[in-house]
């Protein structure tokens, strides 16, 4: 039997992916949203899926500090 949500559930996926972004588990998040622990696997799979890959992160650096790296600003 599938769960209704008094909210849709791509607000859902919202809610979880901004406390997530936050700072919150996802143990604390599902509490939070009252979400059952299928659906947080699922939405911690679909949040994980978007995130940048080390790699991709390794090549933005290695581009920066080839280019000179940031600018330094004197307080």
């Amino acid at each position: 039997m599938k769960q209704a949500y008094p909210i849709p559930y791509v607000e859902i996926g919202r809610g979880y992916a901004a406390l997530r972004f936050g700072g919150a588990s996802h143990g604390r998040a599902a509490v939070e949203l009252g979400l059952p622990a299928a659906e947080v696997r699922i939405l911690e799979a679909r949040l994980q899926a978007r995130r940048p890959r080390s790699a991709s992160d390794r090549t933005h650096a290695a581009a920066v500090r080839a280019a000179g790296g940031y600018p330094v600003l004197d307080r």
